[in-house]
């Protein structure tokens, strides 16, 4: 399995060739894990596990990979808690509101789902329900965030945040 992560390099002691691994393949950053210490004990290693799991934002999964199963996934997870290692929260939020993208990092305007917003707007101004707007839009083929059919409560929560925006 390190073979993976490590390339194979040959290297000559005492007249013999032998086989050394420090030649990353990937773009996971060299971090020595050959140690026995290391391999037996997961909670006594809180650098090298923050280093793994926060700095190179490996898995737990992952880390079980790369200390070839001498790590449990449970002994993992118990010295992430027991350390307090707690993976900082991304501000970016999951799921991108109708009417804006992330681009390098800042939200911009979308153009096309802003047009779409204010015929939502417009539309909920002529008296029309929540269910009549989504089955408009459905009916002229304007498609949603995720590119599927528009729903009652997906119009309910573009009017409801805009309303909100107007009034701060």
């Amino acid at each position: 399995m390190l073979e993976r992560f490590f390339g194979r390099r040959f290297a000559l002691k005492n007249g013999r060739a032998t086989q050394t691994l420090d030649e990353p393949l990937s773009d996971v950053s060299y971090v020595s894990v050959f140690t026995t210490h290391f391999l037996n004990a997961p909670a006594k290693n809180y650098g090298i596990l923050r280093k793994l799991y926060i700095d190179l934002g490996l898995s737990l999964r992952d880390i079980v990979e790369l200390t070839e199963s001498a790590w449990p996934k449970t002994s993992i997870l118990e010295a992430i808690k027991q350390g307090q290692i707690i993976k900082p929260k991304s501000l970016e939020p999951l799921r991108q509101k109708y009417g804006v993208r992330f681009v390098r990092g800042k939200l911009v305007s979308h153009e096309k789902e802003q047009s779409v917003i204010k015929l939502i707007l417009k539309l909920s101004g002529e008296g029309k329900s929540q269910r009549q707007i989504a089955k408009h839009l459905n009916d002229k083929n304007i498609k949603n965030k995720t590119g599927g059919k528009w729903d009652r409560s997906v119009v309910a929560a573009i009017i409801k945040r805009e309303s909100r925006e107007e009034q701060a």
